[in-house]
C-alpha cells in the first residue's frame, strides 16, 4: 500500500505553500480514506496506518519511511522526547520516523497522537528535508505532549511546521464528519441540547449540563482512541459547539 498526497508547494525547495487548516483537514481525510477504505469507523487502525505509510508519494516524489516505534529519543538538550522525524544522507529518499515507547508508556491516546503528528511532519516537511540534506542529519523533534497542541514558536509567532502537523493529526484521528456524526448520536442519547446553525447542522449548545458534557467528551474520546481534551479541542476547531 502507498499513501499518495499532493498540495501546493515550491518546486525548488519542496516546501509547502501556505495551507489553511481546512486544506490540511481535506488532506487528512484523503489519507484516512486510503488507509481505511470503506471503513468509516471512529477509531483508526494505527497498525494499518504504519504499514500503509512505509511508502509515500508526495507531490510526485517517492519517499520510503522507516518506522521505529520503540526507541529512546532525546532532543538537542538531552531531554527525553516523544518522537522524531529525520532525514539522513546515508539513506537517500528515506525518512526515519521514531516514537519513544518508554516515554509514552501505556498511554495509547498519546501514542496515536504522536504517531499521527510525526506522519504529518513526514508528509509536509519530508520532501524539503530530503532536498536540503547538506548536514549529517536533519530532524524535527516532538519534545512533549504540549508540543502536540501548540503551534507557536519564539515571540509567539506561528510555527507552520507544527501547525501543519497538528492540524493534520487532529483531522486524521477525528475527522470532522465522523466526529459530528458521533457527537449528534451521543448528545441525543445523553439528553444534551443541540442547536441548528445556518447550514442546518446540529451542534452542541455551549451552556449544557457540564457533568453530561464531560461524560460526552470521555465517551467520544474512547470511540476515537484519543483523550477527552483532544475531543474538546477538535469540537471547537470544527465549530461544532455553539
Amino acid at each position: 500500500m502507498t499513501i499518495r498526497v499532493s498540495y501546493p508547494h515550491d518546486a525548488r525547495s519542496m516546501e509547502p505553500l501556505p495551507l489553511k487548516a481546512q486544506d490540511l483537514w481535506i488532506i487528512a481525510d484523503e489519507v484516512r480514506s486510503q488507509v481505511m477504505p470503506r471503513r468509516p469507523t471512529p477509531c483508526m487502525d494505527m497498525a494499518r496506518l504504519v504499514r500503509a505509510a512505509q511508502r509515500c508519494v508526495i507531490n510526485g516524489q517517492d519517499i520510503i519511511a522507516h518506522w521505529d516505534l520503540n526507541r529512546n529519543i532525546r532532543d538537542n538538550r538531552g531531554r527525553d522526547a516523544l518522537g522524531v522525524t529525520e532525514a539522513d544522507p546515508a539513506l537517500p529518499g528515506s525518512l526515519l520516523i521514531s516514537l519513544n515507547a518508554e516515554l509514552i508508556a501505556d498511554r495509547d491516546y498519546l501514542r496515536r497522537s504522536t504517531l499521527a503528528h510525526e506522519l504529518g511532519h513526514a508528509l509536509f516537511d519530508g520532501p524539503a528535508m530530503l532536498r536540503q540534506l547538506r548536514r549529517p542529519a536533519f530532524s524535527i523533534v516532538t519534545a512533549n505532549e504540549d508540543h502536540l497542541a501548540a503551534s507557536t514558536g519564539k515571540a509567539g509567532r506561528i510555527d507552520w511546521r507544527e501547525f501543519r502537523a497538528n492540524e493534520f493529526m487532529g483531522a486524521l484521528l477525528a475527522p470532522r464528519s465522523l466526529l459530528h456524526r458521533e457527537l449528534v448520536r451521543r448528545a441525543i442519547a445523553l439528553g444534551l441540547p443541540l442547536h441548528n446553525v445556518d447550514d442546518d447542522q446540529p451542534v452542541l449548545r455551549r451552556r449544557a449540563d457540564p457533568i453530561r458534557v464531560e461524560e460526552l467528551l470521555f465517551d467520544l474520546g474512547e470511540r476515537f482512541g484519543v483523550s477527552a481534551s483532544f475531543i474538546e479541542y477538535r469540537l471547537h476547531r470544527y465549530k461544532l459547539v455553539q
